[in-house]
């Protein structure tokens, strides 16, 4: 039995180190799941169970909901082992709770036979000392965070912050040797491990791990109540995880296939000779219900000559999924117990939290909307949010209030001109979604009432330097049209106001006559032709056949056949083509159904409606007002 407990001991301290280092052992080191193990404890990179709190607690940070997983049972039917582990993800990072202990016990106290040759002592039980035994057990806490979420100690400014991942695990140690009158065998004592996992790609995870970094001097030892001190070598992990298969972030898609390649590099640093070990390991997933896996397990041992070597165990292993159960198997050799059933189980559950759909917009706009055209002094702004991580609103930078239901209500007062609303949603202070529409608030003339059948194009062709007003501030839509007011509209729709000298175009157009350059200018592009005798008569007021025939001339309507789209016009009319023409070009809209009265004088509302057809004045308004991406 001794010669057991012996193997055992030195098996679980890290065969070839001398018993007089005073290496504690730290049981969570080799008993984390049975998916761990099949694996060949190749998982610093992987880390994405409750097993991480063991092997790199930053691992945990990608969990959602909370999980579960325990194994237990014997080894070489003498050395019992626990493991039980929970983790829950909360708004602030997941936190971990876990339990790893081993014991061994009913091992009798031996005494030499008194008869026996000293030389070859012969040993039996001594049934007057109690029996002997040994546990070792640790309680875990951890916690690990992504940087991106963690605002409440600004890193989540740091750079590749959505990348990295960081966790710790607090170890309180209890032991104890108990049995043929050993006395002072409770120990205590506590140890910290630190991790991290950088993704640098969506298919590559690399995690690193320092274990049992706390120096004894800041209390990283187990102490016995007799005072012997015994210390926990620092170990450093390395470790990459690669998708190399699978159907969502992997380097490559083959069917249903998920294969995951693991190596790990673990380093002792405070141990004299002690050899660097790799662990390597695969996870092969034909099936969303079924992981077989493989690893190879390096470890030390002595080799012969008081110093150590390196060793490989052989691992394999298979995983069960179903729902949120999984049940592990693993089998694993051991160089220093060869030809010994090494067989491990254990049952995990993982609670998924139903998926919140997070919408594309946070929040529902219902007014105002964008490239809205209005002659409001204010809009209402109003909305619900939708998306459970809003928790503030603004328009503009001034905070809008919204009940549990989250609906919203405001108003916003515009300016004449361009406008744009910027909502904005946040949770606490990150940005979640905006909107920002556009507004345009036009003029109004005290003679146009809002309604009238061309309000809005009157505006817009106002505030297009288009068409003015009369100085007392009407414009007076019903009012006739000058032949000289219609060629100081087109001229600005088309050039702006001209420079043109007007000495050479009509007799009775003086130069100092205020249209005069308008006049020349209109006469020089060939919109209008005068009467015979060199004379144009600014002043008189234009008919509908000859005002539609200079806005024909200025958009570049070119004539067609006429095909008696007015019943009062005849084929032979002088407009008649004219007419023909601009009504394919759509800018005679307002009289379709309707007599074209040619002879009717026109008004300076339908001059308006005519032009802000024409694709001359279209694209003077796409250029500003109606350019919606200069807002």
């Amino acid at each position: 039995m001794k010669r057991v407990i012996t193997l055992l001991v030195l098996m679980l301290l890290v065969a070839g180190v001398a018993l007089a280092e005073y290496v504690a052992q730290d049981p969570t080191r080799y008993i984390p799941n049975a998916r761990v193990l099949g694996l060949g404890k190749a998982y610093i990179g992987l880390s994405d169970d409750a097993g991480a709190m063991y092997s790199n607690p930053a691992g945990m940070a990608g969990i959602e909901g909370w999980q579960l997983s325990s194994m237990s049972g014997k080894f070489l039917d003498e050395y019992s082992y626990l493991s039980a582990s929970g983790l829950y993800a909360t708004d602030f990072g997941v936190i971990g709770f876990g339990f790893a202990g081993t014991s061994i016990g009913g091992a009798f106290a031996t005494t030499i036979e008194a008869a026996s040759d000293p030389d070859d002592p012969i040993f039996v039980v001594d049934s007057s000392q109690p029996v002997m035994g040994n546990y070792n057990n640790a309680m875990v806490i951890s916690y690990a965070n992504e940087l991106k979420k963690m605002g409440y100690v600004r890193l989540d400014k740091l750079p590749f912050a959505d990348k990295i991942s960081i966790g710790a695990s607090v170890k309180l140690f209890k032991a104890a040797l108990y049995g043929d009158s050993i006395v002072g065998g409770d120990a205590s004592g506590y140890e910290l491990d630190l991790g991290l996992t950088i993704k640098p790609q969506k298919w590559l995870k690399i995690g690193a791990t320092g274990t049992n970094v706390l120096p004894a001097a800041m209390g990283g030892k187990l102490t016995y109540a007799s005072g012997h001190t015994e210390y926990y070598p620092a170990v450093f992990f390395l470790g990459t995880s690669v998708n190399l298969l699978g159907k969502t972030d992997s380097l490559y898609k083959i069917g249903e296939n998920k294969l995951i390649i693991l190596a790990d590099y673990e380093l002792h640093p405070t141990m004299k000779n002690f050899p660097g070990l790799m662990h390597l390991g695969a996870e092969w997933k034909p099936i969303d219900y079924i992981g077989i896996r493989a690893g190879i397990d390096q470890d030390s041992a002595g080799d012969g000559n008081g110093g150590l070597t390196t060793v490989s165990d052989m691992a394999y292993g298979v995983g069960l999924y179903y729902g949120g159960f999984r049940f592990d198997y693993a089998y694993h050799t051991f160089a220093g117990a060869p030809n010994i059933d090494n067989s491990f189980f254990s049952l995990s559950y993982a609670f998924q939290p139903p998926k919140i759909e997070i919408p594309k917009e946070a929040f529902k706009l219902f007014s105002p909307e964008d490239k809205l055209i209005t002659f409001a002094a204010q809009v209402p702004v109003s909305g619900e949010v939708v998306d459970y991580r809003v928790k503030s609103l603004r328009a503009n930078g001034v905070p809008v209030k919204f009940n549990l239901k989250g609906m919203f209500a405001t108003t916003y007062d515009l300016y004449i001109g361009k406008n744009a609303i910027s909502i904005e949603s946040y949770a606490d202070k990150a940005f979640i979604f905006g909107k920002r529409p556009r507004i345009l608030r036009l003029v109004t003339f005290p003679d146009v009432p809002i309604g009238y059948w061309v309000d809005k194009p009157t505006s817009l062709l106002a505030m297009a330097g288009v068409i003015t007003g009369y100085p007392d501030g009407t414009f007076k839509p019903e009012g006739n049209i000058t032949r000289a007011e219609m060629c100081s509209l087109l001229i600005k729709s088309m050039i702006g106001v001209p420079t043109a000298d007007a000495k050479a175009a009509f007799k009775d157009v003086s130069a100092k006559h205020w249209a005069a350059p308008f006049i020349a200018e209109a006469a020089k592009k060939g919109v209008v032709l005068g009467y015979p005798g060199n004379v144009f008569k600014p002043n008189g007021k234009i008919t509908r056949a000859e005002g539609l025939l200079m806005i024909a001339r200025f958009a570049g309507i070119a004539e067609e056949v006429y095909l008696n789209q007015f019943p009062d016009i005849r084929v032979n009319h002088w407009a008649a083509q004219r007419i023909s023409g601009a009504y394919s070009a759509g800018i005679l809209e307002y009289l379709k159904g309707r007599g074209f009265e040619p002879n009717k004088q026109l008004t300076r509302a339908e001059t308006v409606e005519m032009l802000q057809r024409t694709k001359v004045v279209q694209e003077l308004l796409n250029r500003d007002l109606l350019n919606w991406d200069s807002y």
